[in-house]
């Protein structure tokens, strides 16, 4: 993303939810990663997702979903090797 992001919550505080909200581009099947950490961007849901596309070039030029919690862990370890923020607001 394209702007200094602060998560609310860290990794070990997340209770798994059934689904979260992330980004993809489906030009390149990449998804949506902070950009200081290269974790990948996981949200709560996708209010919480559009807020931040309105702050974000970056995530305006993709499509938000809703992914099963395991396919969000499965997608970071396949492109951040297991790393995730998970953003609970919009702030």
């Amino acid at each position: 993303m394209d702007l200094k992001e602060k998560p609310v919550e860290q990794n070990s505080d997340v209770q798994p939810l059934p689904e979260v909200f992330l980004y993809v581009n489906v030009l390149t099947g990449k998804h949506a990663k902070t950009r200081d950490t290269e974790k990948l961007a996981v949200f709560k849901n996708d209010v919480i997702g559009r807020q931040w596309e309105q702050k974000s070039n970056i995530l305006k030029g993709m499509v938000g979903y809703w992914a099963a919690w395991k396919e969000m862990l499965d997608i970071a370890k396949n492109q951040t090797g297991g790393q995730y923020e998970y953003f609970g607001t919009g702030d």
